[in-house]
């Protein structure tokens, strides 16, 4: 027996060092960045093979060169220059997010110079300058930055991350072996790993897509981590945003991005710390759909065609791949516990409530947009089955999924609510335009059209099979059993969200409904229905794929064939699009890894609506502004994330100084003494700080207070996820107010067709 053990255990050692020590040999951290000249922003300066040189008859002087902006985590660097110069007036100027962070002028008698410098926090836009003096010969040909230690520490995260699977894998496997299951008879689990695998393969590379809106979504990520290295929980402002002016993070839902901002603040690069969330999350929506659908509609075979379907569907795909929209590619995950949760509720076992609380709350957690959605979706179904719901103590579930999904979102509803009514933000750049105006043509919409571009806002050819093997179902076979009431509901609200989508629907007469304008507004586009449409296609094809008479004979080709199409639309995402190039000739593969936030030139980073009304990026300054610099002394004045200290004298009453820092509700600053400072809001929605006019020295200390209102609602919703987490866990053991009664349940399921499937 032991040697039998040993024979199997030594070639997965084998592997496992095999795998360990082909990350540390492609492990590129620590490798410098050298930089040509040719390859730099030249604001002057002519070409001479790889190098870029200035003279004096040029007639010119300022910027010659600028480098590309890099995202560095605090630490040591160095950074080397090469060049040729008979001059001293030439400089290489350091810029750390907008700021000067270090000024070398440039030594005539050496051809390359080294210097050493240190940022004591992570820098989003670190970049350097080459200002030339006007009067000299100045020949630059390349610049290096070097790290004191390593750029990050992916390949330590890659190898745990790989430990850590490798480990849960064995235990799934001795669990299976102990039970006498073989990997055959796993074949669900492993089927629905490898659904959440091809979804990923546009991202097993060394860069990022590009993406419109993804330079968002990561300076998020960076704010977060930044706002807990300050000291917030929950992070409230992103101290080093807007070149260090503070920017407010609790009006979006960012409860997952936590996850990658803690893989920040252990060195991980924004790459790899992106990208697992993605990756992560490509699982959970393979593994959430395959069981969601299962319980609608009891058949593991459509669970794991709906699975896939909707996993690597095109909208999802180009969500996170073209137009970066975290927030509703994340929100994709939770539609289907939401329609699962539904059906139990008012069909199933009504027990099973926990799937409704999964779903509201993940998107409550990810996309405000498509909670709106899912409101809708429940009032509908709750007025088809409003019988259903009076009966069987239905309504009592659905109060305590209510219940839970408030309790669980407080700490986000709190401060959400807080600042959406009393934080005098700039809302209207929300407006975006008229839903009528982004509604789409039925070819194009059905995929059964290309336009050739990275956008594919289409269902796709497997959808739209799904969407005709549905409607013939409902039409020609359609059952009077409750399940399949609910999946022809589900399919009629699929083809109304089709119809919304196209031009044909009137939504200038709708929008003049109250309700209807609010709700349509607030959806902004018309194809973001794509979404939750694409799941209600994928469900319900797939479920009646498998309980059809007239397509029984059929239903295995019909799965090969939409599996196949579905896998190969993968395909279309190209490995040469992409904002973090590895192809670049002056770099390593790793500079991927390094190149700062991506910025669209139609991309505003951060946008206005969340801002306090009317600041303008023009008007931004990482300097402060004295009322009168003849009475005040300004003796000192340092920033360490959302804390400011200022140390000053001065001689008259009424004076005050405005710091960079935007003037958020919750800032608070106190002197020496523990006496609170005068705030007044300062021009651009700075923070004017007034001052004491004794003439004597006094210390402010101004920093943001975290309401104690947004602490208790933040542990509330952590204790109520342990409370309901023990819950479902130790069912009939945890006592709770809730928990039903050991009574039989009068779960109303459609067997007939469930146990050959």
């Amino acid at each position: 027996m032991i040697s039998k053990t040993l024979k199997r255990a030594v070639p997965c050692l084998m592997f496992i060092l095999a795998v360990i020590f082909f990350l540390i040999m492609n492990d590129e951290s620590k490798a410098p960045i050298t930089v040509n000249a040719i390859d730099m922003t030249r604001h002057a300066g002519f070409e001479d093979d790889t190098s870029i040189g200035l003279t004096p008859d040029s007639q010119h002087s300022g910027p010659m060169l600028t480098g590309s902006n890099y995202l560095l985590d605090a630490g040591e660097y160095t950074i080397g220059i090469a060049y040729h110069t008979d001059g001293e007036d030439n400089e290489l100027i350091l810029y750390d997010n907008g700021a000067t962070l270090e000024t070398y002028e440039l030594d005539p008698d050496v051809t390359y110079r080294e210097y050493d410098f240190e940022l004591e926090r992570s820098c989003q836009d670190f970049t350097f300058r080459i200002s030339y003096g006007g009067t000299s010969y100045l020949l630059i040909q390349s610049v290096t930055l070097i790290p004191k230690d390593r750029f990050y520490t992916d390949t330590t995260f890659l190898i745990v991350l790989f430990l850590v699977l490798a480990g849960a894998f064995a235990l799934w496997r001795y669990d299976s072996a102990r039970r006498g299951r073989s990997l055959r008879d796993d074949y669900v689990v492993l089927t629905v790993l490898g659904i959440g695998a091809v979804a990923s393969l546009p991202y097993l590379n060394t860069g990022l897509s590009w993406a419109v809106d993804l330079c968002y979504h990561l300076i998020r990520i960076e704010g977060i981590k930044d706002g807990l290295l300050s000291g917030q929980f929950p992070v409230v402002i992103y101290p080093e945003a807007l070149q260090g002016n503070g920017y407010l993070n609790c009006m979006y839902p960012n409860l997952f991005l936590y996850i990658p901002a803690y893989l920040r603040m252990k060195g991980v690069s924004m790459a790899d710390s992106f990208k697992f969330l993605i990756i992560v999350f490509n699982f959970l929506t393979a593994f959430l759909t395959y069981h969601c659908t299962k319980e609608i509609g009891g058949s593991r075979k459509a669970a794991l065609l709906a699975s896939l379907l909707y996993t690597c569907c095109p909208y999802r795909f180009t969500n996170i791949y073209a137009r970066g929209a975290v927030g509703e590619f994340l929100a994709m995950t939770f539609f289907p516990p939401v329609f699962a949760g539904l059906y139990h509720i008012f069909l199933g076992d009504r027990r099973k409530w926990g799937w409704l609380v999964l779903g509201m709350t993940g998107l409550l957690q990810t996309h405000i947009l498509s909670v709106t959605l899912a409101g809708v979706f429940c009032g509908v179904l709750g007025i088809l089955y409003l019988k259903e719901l009076l009966c069987d103590r239905r309504a009592l579930s659905l109060c305590q999924a209510v219940l839970s999904s408030l309790l669980l979102n407080i700490g986000f509803l709190v401060p959400f609510l807080d600042f959406y009514e009393n934080g005098d933000l700039w809302m209207d750049a929300l407006e975006l335009g008229s839903y009528q105006e982004y509604t789409m043509n039925l070819s194009g919409l059905l995929g059964l059209q290309t336009s050739g571009d990275y956008h594919s806002l289409t269902f796709g050819l497997p959808l739209a099979v799904c969407a005709a093997i549905a409607l013939g179902y409902v039409l020609l076979e359609h059952g009077n059993t409750q399940r399949e009431s609910y999946i022809g509901h589900l399919f009629m609200m699929g083809a109304f969200l089709t119809f919304m989508l196209i031009s044909f629907f009137p939504g200038w007469k709708i929008m003049t409904i109250p309700l209807a304008d609010i709700i349509l507004n607030k959806i902004q586009f018309a194809w973001r229905l794509i979404g939750p449409a694409s799941f209600l296609f994928a469900v319900t094809g797939s479920i009646c794929c498998f309980r059809s008479r007239m397509l029984k004979k059929y239903s295995r080709i019909l799965l090969v064939a939409l599996a196949g199409i579905c896998i190969l639309s993968t395909a279309r995402f190209r490995d040469s699009d992409f904002a973090y190039s590895t192809d670049r000739d002056y770099s390593r593969g790793h500079v991927s890894k390094l190149i700062g936030i991506p910025k669209g030139s139609n991309t505003v980073v951060y946008p206005f609506e969340w801002r306090p009304r009317h600041t303008i990026d023009a008007d931004l300054t990482t300097e402060h502004e004295l009322s009168d610099s003849s009475v005040i002394s300004l003796k000192e004045r340092k920033r360490t994330g959302v804390t400011t200290q200022i140390r000053y004298a001065c001689l008259a009453p009424q004076q005050y100084i405005e710091v960079p820092v935007i003037y958020y509700q919750g800032y608070r600053a106190f002197d020496e003494n523990g006496r609170e400072v005068t705030l007044e809001e300062g021009g651009n929605n700075r923070i004017r700080v007034m001052l004491e006019g004794d003439g004597k020295v006094h210390t402010i200390t101004l920093d943001y207070h975290i309401p104690a209102r947004y602490t208790l609602a933040a542990w509330i919703s952590i204790l109520s996820a342990l409370l309901l987490l023990l819950y479902f866990a130790l069912p009939g053991r945890f006592p709770l107010p809730l928990h039903f009664r050991k009574d039989k349940q009068n779960v109303r399921q459609d067997r007939s067709t469930d146990s050959v499937l």
